[in-house]
């Protein structure tokens, strides 16, 4: 049976798919109006419609400007991270509390009610977040959850390689994966369009064209250099790679420990794999901050 986790991690992850939906875009409409701007400087000066390339680039200026600030404002990447790092908490404590973890080892008799404080803390630290009308279903402890806590260590070592271990190697392949070829395809159109810039540039100095079509160009490129450097998709591909083969390990190690291990041992190797998929996130929010 599939583990069902407490009802605030689909909150946590519809406020993270929303605010970074939002987030990208904000990002995307904003490189593809100051695109646009720089377009209008084709639009020809003279004649009935001398004002029109003026009026054009004004308006997507401002356009631009009024998208940035209430992006800005609304700080919708900021909520993005906060959802998100709530969410891998709440899968990390979730796991640790079902299969008898370090954090809320099988013995401890304080687990149920440390579990809900934990998820309590999280929901605290929500607070500038729309994640629904409050409800005790929230920070409860699903069926599942208790089922798998009360069976015997085999079943629940079983459970956490199939469903979390291998389901997070899987997870962070795809994304490397897609995340490199992402990186490919659009390092590709940005040398595609900056060798165009070249050529025309040329053509211009060999007096065979009079258009100034280069700023025009060079605005695009930014603009889809922007975008790259905003979805981080060389970075993300290398951390994603790097995490899938860590939690590669970590699977190797429970295989061959989980057999004939003690409950506190057991407890230990679980605590280590959720710290190994807890650094790759922590290096994520570091990544998306920035330097403090």
């Amino acid at each position: 049976m599939k583990l069902e986790f407490p009802s605030l991690l689909e909150a946590t992850e519809k406020a993270s798919a929303s605010a970074q939906k939002y987030f990208f875009c904000a990002t995307g409409s904003s490189f593809v109006l100051l695109a646009l701007a720089s377009v209008t400087a084709f639009i020809p000066t003279s004649g009935p419609g001398e004002k029109v390339g003026a009026i054009l680039c004004v308006l997507f200026f401002l356009i631009a400007i009024v998208i940035q600030i209430s992006s800005t404002l609304s700080g919708q990447e900021q909520k993005w991270y906060q959802a998100r790092a709530a969410s891998e908490s709440i899968k990390t404590a979730t796991w640790e509390f079902s299969v008898g973890g370090e954090s809320f080892r099988i013995d401890d008799e304080s687990a149920n009610v440390r579990f809900r404080d934990t998820l309590k803390r999280i929901l605290s630290d929500l607070e500038s977040l729309d994640i629904g009308p409050e409800s005790p279903k929230l920070s409860a402890i699903t069926e599942s959850m208790r089922n798998l806590r009360k069976s015997n260590l085999a079943t629940r070592a079983q459970a956490y390689r199939s469903e979390r271990v291998e389901d997070q190697i899987q997870w962070y392949s795809n994304k490397a994966k897609q995340n490199k070829q992402q990186h490919c395809r659009f390092m590709k159109l940005v040398v595609g369009i900056e060798s165009l810039a070249v050529v025309l540039g040329i053509l211009r100095i060999a007096g065979w064209i009079d258009i100034d079509m280069l700023s025009p160009i060079a605005a695009i490129a930014a603009g889809l250099a922007g975008w790259m450097q905003a979805k981080k998709y060389s970075n993300l591909a290398t951390a994603y790679a790097v995490t899938s083969h860590e939690a590669s390990l970590v699977l190797e190690t429970l295989s061959l420990d989980d057999v004939e291990c003690t409950e506190p041992e057991w407890a230990q190797l679980v605590h280590d794999a959720e710290a190994a998929f807890s650094r790759e996130h922590t290096m994520w929010l570091a990544r998306r901050q920035g330097p403090v």
